[in-house]
């Protein structure tokens, strides 16, 4: 889930939870206008402008220009919130929900409706942003990409991972209009949100394959050698598949798919055309790690066991904080946006990092060529002008360990470093992650009965 993503969800869980006639403040078009005008343009005009001071020099070594580079698309997070700043203001202090629905008129009845229509300014402004960095990094770049291929494509990542998100409230919105006996069920919301996350699990290879078309890998020594692994291995997948990126010129490979029937190998066509043989077999054998140890399945558990802790969370919620409603409104809202923050940007990327040394694990001991390992990592970082080392600050927010410390591992892994060899096994966190979910389970339906 990408850092846009997020600023989107958290916008729609202050949205979703503002109640109707909660404001009675009336609706002034004038100060909507205003503000919508100055979310949508103003974060992208301020990054502009501090884009063009900080790239008035640039370096020559090409090392520090990439950290600059990559500082530049870092700073973006402080203009995501300030725009997202705006637009909750737009919501609990100029009722901009109220002014959704009476511009929605007979349509107020569909909550999905109403989502995306009110939604539909910070995406904008969202866009905007990305489009005002990606002209100030043109200025220091390495490579140019054609504008409509950056901005089609970061705009497939910020609204495919939304995608389940719609289709709950689709689905609520079909439901209530069934008999009440039916809708009436607590645990109705809560089951069909997880069928769709395991559908987005089962199924993510289709939506992979609408930010870049994909063929299949052609047939020759490449394929081959990626099959004599997995059989070896019994590594189940569908296919191994190309992706096309284009002028952005991307060297990465993925694996999206819970079954193995629905299970795909991405391998970006810049992967194949600079990186040898030896090396794209290593990094696909990281891939296969994430296989090997179930980490999609270990994903799915992860984001199921949000509802439940959440939901507990909720329970207990009034009598951790005392909220008096008149006085702030949004507390409530953002107590939401703190936990939610807290579990899939700190805890899940605590754990996918995790998970990342241990498909490094695998790599190596699959293949048993650490150091062609290191050197496909080393590419990687350079090719796509990614900094070997980064700040610790910046790797908490991260889900991939920098590069530096992946190599270091490697090293201490193939030293025989006991701390390394952990990771032979399943993990700690991932342990408790299967005890976990039925004591959650469990917890959760003795309140509900309670």
């Amino acid at each position: 889930m990408g850092q846009i993503s997020i600023v989107i969800i958290a916008g729609l869980i202050f949205l979703i939870s503002f109640e109707s006639g909660e404001n009675q403040a009336p609706i002034d078009y004038q100060q909507i206008s205003l503000a919508t005008l100055t979310m949508v343009v103003g974060p992208a005009i301020m990054a502009y402008l501090l884009g063009l001071w900080a790239t008035r020099t640039i370096p020559i070594d090409p090392s520090v220009r990439t950290r600059k580079i990559y500082l530049i698309e870092k700073s973006s997070v402080l203009f995501e919130i300030l725009i997202l700043a705006v637009y909750v203001y737009q919501i609990y202090w100029l009722n901009l929900p109220e002014l959704v629905s009476k511009l929605l008129g007979s349509l107020l009845d569909y909550t999905t409706t109403h989502l995306v229509l009110s939604i539909m300014p910070m995406i904008v402004a969202l866009m905007l942003l990305k489009i005002s960095f990606y002209e100030v990094i043109q200025r220091v770049a390495f490579r140019h990409p054609k504008r409509r291929d950056y901005i089609e494509t970061h705009f497939k990542l910020m609204i495919l991972p939304l995608v389940p998100l719609f289709v709950y409230f689709l689905a609520l919105d079909l439901i209530a209009r069934l008999p009440e006996q039916i809708h009436h069920h607590t645990y109705i919301p809560f089951l069909i949100m997880t069928v769709i996350v395991l559908l987005a699990y089962v199924y993510s290879p289709l939506l992979l394959g609408l930010v870049w078309s994909a063929v299949p890998l052609p047939n020759g020594e490449l394929k081959d050698r990626i099959t004599q692994l997995a059989e070896r291995d019994k590594v189940k997948y569908k296919d191994v598949l190309v992706w096309q990126t284009k002028s952005l010129a991307l060297a990465n490979a993925a694996v999206a798919g819970l079954l193995p029937w629905t299970r795909n190998i991405f391998l970006t066509d810049r992967l194949l055309q600079y990186f040898s043989d030896d090396e794209i077999e290593t990094i696909v054998a990281h891939e296969f790690g994430h296989v090997r140890y179930k980490h999609i399945l270990i994903y799915l558990m992860f984001s199921i066991c949000y509802f439940f802790v959440y939901a507990i969370f909720y329970t207990y919620k009034a009598n951790l904080v005392e909220i008096n409603p008149s006085n702030l409104l949004v507390l409530s809202s953002l107590e939401t946006v703190i936990f939610f923050f807290f579990y899939f940007v700190l805890v899940f990327r605590y754990l996918s990092r995790r998970l990342e040394y241990q498909a490094d694990f695998y790599a190596v001991t699959a293949t048993r060529r650490p150091a062609t390992f290191q050197s496909a990592l080393a590419r990687l970082a350079h090719y796509n002008h990614v900094p070997k080392s980064i700040r610790r600050l910046f790797e908490i927010f991260s889900t991939h360990p920098s590069i530096e410390n992946r190599i270091d591992f490697i090293n201490r892994l193939a030293s025989g470093d006991q701390r390394a060899l952990r990771y032979r096994g399943y993990l700690l966190e991932v342990k408790l992650l299967f005890i976990a979910l039925p004591v959650l389970a469990y917890i959760l339906f003795t309140l509900n009965r309670g």
